[in-house]
C-alpha cells in the first residue's frame, strides 16, 4: 500500500483535511503549525482593527497599524501555500520554520509599536516564538532567529525613542526590553545546544547503523571471497525446505570441490591459493543464476543452493556452463597460465530430509566425482 493510500485509510481521515494538510505525514504536521501561525496573525488583525484602531488619534499611530496590516497580509497568503505546493522540499528546511520565525518576531515588534497596552504580552511572546526553533532548526538557523528578534526589538525600541512617542518611556521600556533581549539570547543560546545534541544524536544513530551493517556482514559473509559463509548457507538452506514445504517446489544443492588445490598452495603458495579462490568466487557469481546462492562450505569447497532446480538439468547445465568459463579465466595474476577444475556432487532435497542429511548426500556423491576422476559432477541417487 503506498503512503497516500495508507495515510487516506488512517483512523480520523478526511477528504478536506487531506486537502488541506497533504496526505505526507511529513507535511501534515509543517503545515498544521503553518496553519495554527495563520491562525494567529488572523486574531492579531482582528485585535487591531476592531478593538485598537477605533481609539487612536494620530496620523503616525495609524500609519505603523497600516503597516503592522501589510505584514500580517503577507505572513497569511504567502507561507501556506508555498509549502502546501511542495515547492519547499528542496530546502533543508522545507517548512520555512526559520523564515516564518523571523517573520513573527517582525510581526510581533510591530505589534510592540502599534499597541501600547499590549507591549508586555508581545515581549513574552517573542520568547514563546524562539521555542518553535528547537525540535526542527539547525544550529545555524536558530542563531540567525534568534540574533535577528534581538537586533529588531532593539532597532524598534531604538526608533521608538527617536520619533518621542507620548506613549512611550524609552527609559521605562528599556528596563523590559533589554531583559527580554537577555531572556532571548539564553533561549537561542540553549536552542543551538539542543540541535547540536540533536545532530550529534543522529550521526551516531548513523555510525551505529553503519557499525550494525558491518557486523552483518562480517557474520554472514565469507572475508576472502566475499560469498556466504557456511552458518548463513545452513540457515539459507533450512528456508528452502520450510519454502518447500509450503509451495511443495524442490530444490537442490551442489558441494562443489577444487580440484587439487592443495598442490596449488604447495607448488605457488598461499597468496596464489587466495586468488584462486577469488576468482573462482566471481566466476560463479557472474554464471550462475541470480536465483541461485553460493557461499563458501570451507577451505576450497562451495555451496550452491539451487531453488526450484533439478539436478539432473537446470543444475547440471549451470555447473557446465561454470566449468567452461574456468577453462578461459585468469585465475591467478601472479601465475597468469593457472587453470583449475572442480568436481561436483548434486543432490535434490527429499521430503522429510535434514539439511545435515542433505548435505552427506552430496557429498557423498562429490566423492563419486572424484573417484571416477574429477572434474565432472555426480547427481546423487
Amino acid at each position: 500500500m503506498t503512503s497516500n493510500a495508507a495515510a487516506r485509510s488512517s483512523p480520523g481521515s478526511h477528504p478536506l483535511v487531506d486537502l488541506i494538510l497533504t496526505t505526507d505525514p511529513r507535511r501534515r504536521t509543517t503545515l498544521g503549525m503553518c496553519l495554527l501561525g495563520t491562525g494567529v496573525y488572523i486574531g492579531f488583525l482582528a485585535l487591531i482593527w476592531f478593538y485598537i484602531e477605533p481609539t487612536l488619534l494620530s496620523d503616525q499611530e495609524r500609519t505603523w497599524t497600516w503597516l503592522f496590516t501589510s505584514h500580517e497580509l503577507i505572513a497569511i497568503f504567502l507561507f501556506y501555500p508555498l509549502i502546501r505546493s511542495g515547492w519547499t522540499l528542496q530546502y533543508d528546511d522545507p517548512g520555512l520554520v526559520a523564515a516564518q520565525m523571523i517573520w513573527a518576531s517582525a510581526a510581533v515588534v510591530l505589534g510592540y509599536a502599534v499597541a501600547p497596552v499590549m507591549r508586555g504580552g508581545n515581549l513574552q511572546l517573542l520568547c514563546l516564538i524562539q521555542v518553535f526553533g528547537f525540535i526542527s532548526l539547525h544550529p545555524r538557523a536558530v542563531m540567525l532567529t534568534g540574533s535577528a528578534t534581538i537586533a529588531m526589538l532593539l532597532a524598534m525600541w531604538g526608533t521608538m525613542s527617536l520619533l518621542h512617542d507620548p506613549h512611550f518611556n524609552p527609559v521605562n521600556e528599556a528596563f523590559q526590553v533589554f531583559p527580554t533581549c537577555f531572556i532571548l539570547g539564553l533561549l537561542t543560546w540553549q536552542s543551538r545546544n539542543f540541535g547540536l545534541s540533536r545532530q550529534r544524536m543522529a550521526a551516531e544513530k548513523t555510525r551505529l547503523i553503519t557499525a550494525t551493517e558491518r557486523v552483518k556482514q562480517i557474520a554472514l559473509h565469507d572475508p576472502l571471497t566475499g560469498l556466504f559463509n557456511r552458518q548463513h548457507l545452513q540457515t539459507r538452506i533450512d528456508a528452502e525446505r520450510d519454502r518447500v514445504a509450503r509451495s511443495g517446489s524442490g530444490f537442490c544443492i551442489a558441494l562443489i570441490d577444487l580440484d587439487h588445490f592443495k598442490a596449488i598452495n604447495d607448488a605457488h603458495g598461499h597468496h596464489v591459493g587466495d586468488e584462486v579462490l577469488l576468482a573462482f568466487a566471481q566466476q560463479a557469481q557472474a554464471i550462475l543464476r541470480e536465483t541461485d546462492l553460493i557461499g563458501r562450505w570451507g577451505g576450497e569447497e562451495f555451496v550452491v543452493v539451487m531453488p526450484e532446480t533439478d539436478p539432473a538439468q537446470a543444475g547440471t547445465i549451470g555447473l557446465n556452463r561454470l566449468k567452461e568459463a574456468l577453462g578461459d579465466a585468469d585465475l591467478s595474476a601472479r601465475v597468469p597460465a593457472l587453470r583449475v577444475t572442480f568436481s561436483a556432487g548434486l543432490a535434490a532435497w527429499q521430503p522429510g530430509e535434514s539439511t545435515e542429511q542433505l548435505m552427506q548426500r552430496a557429498d557423498q556423491a562429490l566423492y563419486q566425482a572424484k573417484a571416477q576422476g574429477r572434474n565432472r559432477a555426480v547427481i546423487a541417487g
